[in-house]
């Protein structure tokens, strides 16, 4: 194909205007390998942020952190999909277990403390059961009472119009004068 050839100069310009699209919105798909069906891990109360809290890796989208504590974070939903550092694999998640298939890593459930932050460990492609998810609380494997539990405060999470809020995501005990904090829904 000669780009020189005026019939081919729509087809250029659509893959370039494409082009410019993704690297400008920072929206990227999954490798083929890793994609599958993904969904995001939400607070059901929105608390202060009208986009809604979801489970979030700390970092940016692609630039993600694998090794960092997660967080939680104003939802990439409504700017079109799920971003790879919110999406946990649809299928793992009845099974217990909460993978980020881009990166390959689930969240850590084992010997976690009150207190403790929300870690994450290479895990490939396997199912590593991790948690229990019961009545909208997130329970790690061995405790019925520690839940995953949003900060109490938000802070700027950077980016975004208006801007984007965060705040600490860590294992506290299931109460329920913190249920608005610790009750989460499974959006695809």
């Amino acid at each position: 194909m000669d780009p020189r050839s005026d019939k081919h100069r729509p087809l250029i310009a659509a893959v370039l205007g494409l082009s410019a699209l993704v690297a400008a919105t920072g929206l990227m798909a999954a490798p083929a390998s890793a994609a599958g069906s993904v969904s995001e891990i939400k607070l059901v109360s929105s608390l202060d942020e009208p986009r809604g809290y979801c489970i979030d890796m700390t970092g940016s989208k692609e630039s993600a952190s694998p090794t960092s504590p997660l967080q939680t974070h104003s939802c990439y939903d409504s700017e079109g999909g799920i971003t790879v550092d919110q999406g946990v694999t649809t299928t793992g998640i009845a099974k217990g277990s909460l993978r980020f298939p881009y990166f390959g890593v689930c969240v850590v459930g084992a010997g976690v403390k009150a207190g403790g932050s929300v870690t994450l460990k290479s895990c490939g492609t396997k199912v590593t059961k991790a948690v229990v998810m019961s009545g909208g609380m997130i329970m790690p494997v061995g405790s019925k009472t520690l839940c995953l539990t949003a900060g109490p405060t938000s802070t700027p999470g950077g980016g975004g119009s208006p801007v984007h809020l965060k705040r600490t995501l860590t294992w506290e005990t299931c109460a329920a004068a913190t249920a608005d904090r610790q009750t989460w829904r499974v959006q695809s």
